[in-house]
């Protein structure tokens, strides 16, 4: 018997993320070939997480072969037509590196041709491939995390839909909803497909700001930020800002690189020898602040707190039941990837989709509302969670 759509990528989720216990419940997942290149220039909400959705919340598609993107005006598009282009934030990072493997694994999967860009963290890059993308006539959908917000508004939710191409946004939001509060329909942009993750929405950045003020005290603080001019800057930022009353008195951007991190945190603590907290986004910045830290003289978790926004990795777990680390956040960007692809499938397959998904803790598609999303753990409850991945 040939294995089902939904079952194939479910499995596959077992490969990515563990068994996990979010908000006490425990869930767990079940159980190619490299055919891309590169180029540079479940609707239901799940037991204890995802609150229930209006109509307009989730895609209507009434049959097979019709992508419904809330334009009005169904997209076609097959499961076995589908030509996908990955236009990555970069693959000079981990999450572009292991989002791009795993597409290359789930395409090899369903037989579906995958062409890999990288803009390699710079967004005016990424928005000439994504005219390249759009303008070649060789695509028919599209999973990106975009870098530039506003800017990529027309062309991803406007442009790509008139020439027949399905979109998936990852991670950040476009067209001005990059900063909405809640993670919830407010965060998709019509003429799009779905968008899978935001970890740039505002109220989990604020549950996050305010656990690590007060598990650490707070006091001035050290950010080691994303790539400058990037809605996941801004949104970092601002969620501190708003969250606590932590005093930022150094706030760098990055490439989300351990060499950097190890630079910018040496550097921050001799300009600023009253700060007694870092806080930082994606768990190779974290990892470098440690050793810089170790490489000052001082030992993390007592001269230095140090707080994680996205993480969930075995590595950041143990940074925390360490005491290392006081505060992480439970999310892991291959979720989004992995969601965004089932996504597509399932619209081409005519199954409903939700418009803002919040990869639940096996990997599936869920619905947004959990709230806060993504959830921060801490010392005291880090042994509900098991590792999400890499």
């Amino acid at each position: 018997m040939k294995e089902s759509p939904s079952c194939k990528l479910n499995r596959r989720a077992g490969l990515i993320i563990l068994a996990v216990v979010a908000f006490g419940m425990l869930a767990a997942a079940c159980g190619g070939s490299d055919n891309s290149t590169s180029s540079t220039a479940s609707e239901a909400p799940k037991e204890g997480g995802a609150s229930t959705e209006a109509k307009e919340g989730s895609t209507n598609n009434a049959k097979a072969g019709a992508v419904d993107v809330g334009t009005g005006s169904p997209i076609p598009l097959k499961v076995e037509d589908i030509k996908l282009a990955y236009v990555a934030a970069g693959l000079n990072v981990p999450l572009g590196v292991l989002s791009k493997e795993l597409l290359e694994e789930l395409t090899a999967e369903y037989g579906i041709s995958l062409k890999t860009f990288d803009p390699q963290l710079d967004p005016a890059r990424q928005f000439q491939l994504y005219e390249t993308v759009v303008d070649s006539g060789n695509y028919n959908a599209i999973i990106t995390l975009p870098l530039g917000g506003e800017q990529d508004c027309q062309i991803l939710s406007e442009k790509a839909p008139a020439k027949g191409i399905v979109v998936a946004v990852t991670v950040n939001s476009i067209c001005g909803r990059e900063f909405e509060s809640p993670a919830g329909n407010g965060l998709w942009s019509p003429g799009t497909l779905v968008t899978s993750g935001v970890s740039t929405n505002l109220q989990g950045l604020e549950a996050w700001a305010s656990a690590c003020e007060k598990e650490t005290g707070g006091g001035e603080a050290i950010v080691l930020n994303g790539t400058a001019g990037t809605p996941n800057n801004q949104a970092l930022t601002k969620g501190i800002e708003n969250g606590s009353k932590v005093d930022i008195v150094a706030n760098y951007a990055t490439n989300y690189t351990r060499e950097e991190a190890l630079e910018k945190t040496s550097a921050g603590l001799l300009a600023h020898p009253g700060a007694h907290l870092i806080m930082s986004t994606y768990p190779p910045l974290t990892e470098g602040a440690i050793v810089a830290l170790k490489s000052a003289g001082k030992t993390p978790g007592k001269d230095v707190k140090l707080c994680s926004f996205t993480g969930g990795t075995e590595n950041m777990l143990n940074l925390v039941r360490s005491g290392e680390l006081a505060v992480d956040t439970y999310v892991n960007y291959v979720w989004t990837t992995k969601n965004a692809f089932e996504a597509i499938i399932m619209a081409a397959e005519g199954k409903s989709v939700p418009r803002v998904i919040v990869p639940s803790t096996t990997g599936e598609i869920t619905k947004a509302g959990v709230e806060p999303w993504p959830p921060a753990y801490t010392k005291a409850t880090v042994e509900q969670f098991e590792p999400n991945g890499e």
